[in-house]
């Protein structure tokens, strides 16, 4: 089965403050160990997971106990790089298959950290508008909201820190179809 969950942030304090309608947790322990938990509790060891960036923002974590959280996760993983990944010989350290910036799936979907915005997501929206996906699967917005035409967000606070089955990205696809976004400008 195939997953994908992004900006877990695991050993970053701030995102207690800046995500506490979803993380009603008192400390980053808990935190990380309810993360860990609601990972573990759907993806089977077998199962392929995209991390859709952002798994730590914490310089002050150790570099050990960072492959240490890697290492608990289930599933074969692949990460696409987020804005807060610079590190990535530990997720090739931590046994992950593969580090990408995007990944396209089945020729339609597109797999990006950031939802394409020609302002705020230059880069991203070049590739989409290139490619023109039915859909865009990012994280990277933690706020609450409604996904963008032909995007849908996987960030774990939008999803009750839970990963998203691949059948409810390839749901919203579908509905994607007919959802016109416009890469003409920028």
């Amino acid at each position: 089965m195939l997953w994908a969950t992004s900006d877990h942030h695991f050993g970053h304090a701030n995102i207690l403050k800046y995500c506490a309608p979803t993380r009603q947790v008192e400390s980053l322990d808990e935190m990380n160990a309810q993360l860990i938990s609601r990972w573990n509790e759907k993806i089977a060891p077998d199962d392929d997971v995209l991390l859709v960036g952002d798994a730590f923002c914490s310089r002050r974590m150790p570099r050990e106990m960072k492959i240490g959280i890697l290492k608990m996760l289930n599933g074969q993983k692949t990460l696409i790089r987020g804005n807060h990944d610079d590190k990535i010989d530990i997720f090739h350290e931590a046994g992950f298959v593969q580090v990408v910036n995007h990944l396209m799936i089945d020729d339609k979907i597109l797999v990006i950290h950031k939802s394409p915005d020609v302002e705020f997501a230059c880069e991203e929206w070049k590739i989409a508008a290139s490619i023109k996906p039915r859909l865009i699967v990012h994280g990277h917005t933690h706020a609450l909201g409604q996904n963008r035409p032909k995007c849908m967000n996987v960030c774990v606070d939008w999803h009750n820190l839970y990963p998203v089955p691949w059948s409810t990205v390839e749901r919203r696809a579908l509905e994607a179809a007919d959802e016109v976004a416009d890469w003409s400008s920028g």
